[in-house]
């Protein structure tokens, strides 16, 4: 007879937030279950799949009991919490963190290229901060564009530290991390080397993760402001992972790559292809439509003009001129005459004369699909994939 099994939940803890009553697994710190039932708490260096850091302390809240507010993002809840996260004492103290932040921090929103998506500029307008009540410091000052992926400007920097704990915890590289001491604190590479030079995999994660302009993509400089880029959706066809990626397109080019964080596969990260590698969208090189060689083209009737190959082959040739030796067809006819010199290449010669070399770029059904087709369509074993070679 076998033994019962007894599964063991994790009782639910209880809490009011803001007079509402929540329940939340135990662990969870009151910052994010706040969020994940719809109360927002202002943050700047907090990120749901970082470690906590607590380092602006612009998420503190009052708990019920306790004389001094604490910062929310590193209070786990407890069973019967009352937490309060808006009163006018909590306003003049986040306002007060915020005015100490943009002493340190260029104004120059109408003229910076993350105006409308920095959370610096967002609890600056929600508080009301024109400018600083103190002396503008800009200790950090150096600006630096060492790699052709994205530029690390530090005079945006605000410390929140989300990039140095991205890089350690999520991509495993750790490629930057604190340097110095007070207001001469900055992100460094080991020993103030080039990114090229340290373990960076340039995948742009710490810039996904940054809530200021210190770090932003090339081939955003100069292209448009936040509201004027369409968000388009999509399955990165780099591999077979099928990560989400979203991209900011304006009039009909795509500015930059991120990822959007309900991502299923990939959450908010991407690799350095699918952040960076989407060049050869608007290359002049690029193939769009199906090409057919000039002289298979007239002997099916699709060209009227007689031609014969020349001694080089254009697959020989380094940038041949694709017109030359070959017309567009649509997608129909290309399919037609593949199956059908497919065909005969198994009639004449049998099937081992045929093999199939698959994609890392196909998705694991599509593969499986292929691999399905040469040995059961075509009746050969000779199949392979590019990932292997």
């Amino acid at each position: 007879m076998l033994p019962s099994i007894v599964k063991l939940e994790s009782a639910m803890i209880t809490l009011k937030i803001d007079g509402k009553t929540i329940q939340t697994e135990p662990g969870t710190n009151v910052l994010q279950a706040a969020l994940d039932n719809g109360i927002d708490i202002p943050r700047l260096c907090y990120h749901p799949d970082l470690s906590v850091s607590g380092g602006c302390r612009l998420c503190i809240v009052q708990v019920n009991g306790r004389e001094q507010p604490v910062p929310s993002c590193g209070l786990q809840c407890e069973e019967g919490m009352e937490i309060t996260t808006q009163s006018q004492r909590l306003t003049e103290l986040r306002k007060g963190i915020l005015d100490l932040f943009i002493s340190d921090h260029p104004l120059d929103c109408v003229i910076c290229e993350k105006a409308g998506a920095c959370l610096l500029q967002k609890y600056a307008y929600q508080f009301g901060l024109r400018q600083a009540s103190y002396p503008n410091l800009q200790a950090r000052t150096l600006y630096q564009e060492d790699n052709p992926f994205f530029l690390r400007d530090h005079q945006y920097c605000i410390l929140c530290g989300r990039c140095v704990r991205v890089c350690d915890e999520i991509v495993g590289a750790q490629a930057i991390d604190f340097a110095k001491r007070g207001v001469e604190t900055y992100i460094a590479t080991p020993f103030d080397r080039d990114l090229r030079d340290t373990t960076c995999v340039f995948c742009g994660n710490c810039v996904q993760v940054c809530p200021t302009a210190a770090l932003m993509p090339m081939a955003r400089r100069g292209r448009g402001r936040e509201w004027e880029f369409e968000r388009v959706s999509t399955i990165c066809g780099y591999c077979g992972v099928g990560c989400t990626i979203e991209y900011a397109v304006k009039e009909g080019q795509i500015i930059y790559a991120q990822a959007p964080p309900d991502g299923p596969a990939n959450g908010e990260y991407l690799c350095s292809k699918g952040r960076f590698g989407w060049d050869f969208v608007d290359n002049p090189e690029r193939l769009t439509t199906p090409l057919i060689r000039r002289d298979l083209a007239y002997e099916l009737g699709l060209s009227d003009q007689p031609w014969e190959m020349p001694p080089e082959s254009p697959l020989r040739m380094r940038k041949p001129k694709v017109e030359e030796y070959f017309i567009p067809v649509d997608w129909d006819t290309a399919l037609d005459v593949v199956a059908e010199r497919l065909a005969k290449t198994v009639r004449e010669h049998g099937p081992d004369a045929v093999m199939g070399l698959s994609s890392a770029r196909c998705t694991n059904e599509e593969n499986y699909l292929f691999q399905k087709f040469i040995r059961a369509g075509i009746g050969t074993n000779n199949v392979d994939h590019c990932a292997r070679l």
